[in-house]
């Protein structure tokens, strides 16, 4: 049995995954609610490889702005790799100094952004993110508990947001991340994209304090994990915690590369409409 069928059908079987594996970490974006109508949560510690193709550099031009791709290695070239995250944007304040951070020390990002916070001031946002070799992911429309949606809620919440970004930046997001990382099988069923979680350290607390932030971050990081935090307006505190979080991952040897491109290096084809939830890409 080949390993990218062998995966469909464990979905299949346990309804959906949590797919975590870095240890003690937790994976949320604030207290996670699933849903218990429609699904069962399993937790998955394997994935399945395939053979992915490296992207060619080449310049794109979309309705708003021109940027170019950036060119992939081959999956076996790749070392330790890990994906940074950020929920809650896009603003202008907070989300410009996390990319003037990842400018510096010269590596990219994942930023899952909120419908309503998409407008004319902050669309240039989105757009620098991407000139600089980041993704845009979607984190909803409006950030309310998706898994207690009906049917035709979820569906126009998804094709709103997935329309602001694609006017935004030429492109749909290929990847979701859940509000409050509550799941339902509906969502699955009605939602495609690739469902992303990660490893938080709870960063939308502004009582979690820098230091907090960074020893958490450090000790939940490992080969092919997704790393969840905030970019929402003010929080400046994730800013400062990404200065001390960077170079020491840099020092262990680690390559920061969108979620995207974790996927690819990790050879795992895109899959949308798999009931998995990532917040580990093993090899």
């Amino acid at each position: 049995m080949s390993k990218i069928k062998k995966l469909f059908i464990l979905a299949l079987v346990s309804g959906m995954f949590s797919l975590t594996a870095c240890g003690t970490g937790d994976s949320s974006d604030s207290t996670p609610t699933e849903s218990t109508a429609e699904s069962t949560t399993s937790t998955e510690s394997a994935a399945e490889t395939t053979t992915s193709t490296a992207t060619e550099t080449q310049e794109v031009t979309t309705t708003q702005f021109t940027y170019t791709t950036q060119e992939w290695k081959e999956p076996e070239e790749y070392g330790k790799v890990i994906a940074l995250t950020f929920d809650d944007g896009p603003n202008t304040t907070t989300t410009n100094e996390v990319l003037d951070v990842l400018k510096e020390f010269d590596v990219k990002g994942t930023f899952f952004v909120i419908g309503n916070n998409i407008n004319a001031d902050t669309v240039p946002v989105m757009q620098r993110a991407v000139s600089q070799g980041c993704e845009i992911g979607s984190h909803s429309m409006t950030h309310d508990y998706m898994n207690s949606m009906t049917e035709e809620e979820i569906t126009a919440d998804t094709e709103q947001v997935n329309q602001l970004i694609k006017d935004a930046i030429g492109t749909e997001p290929k990847f979701f991340r859940p509000p409050y990382i509550a799941t339902s099988g509906r969502m699955y069923r009605l939602i495609n994209m690739m469902f992303i979680a990660g490893f938080g350290c709870d960063d939308w607390d502004p009582n979690v304090d820098v230091e907090t932030r960074v020893a958490k971050t450090l000790e939940q990081c490992c080969d092919g994990a997704i790393i969840l935090l905030h970019d929402a307006q003010g929080n400046s505190q994730t800013v400062e915690a990404l200065r001390q979080i960077i170079p020491e991952l840099q020092k262990q040897g680690y390559e920061f590369v969108t979620v995207s491109e974790l996927f690819h290096a990790k050879g795992i084809q895109y899959l949308p409409g798999v009931k998995i939830t990532f917040s580990k890409v093993p090899q």
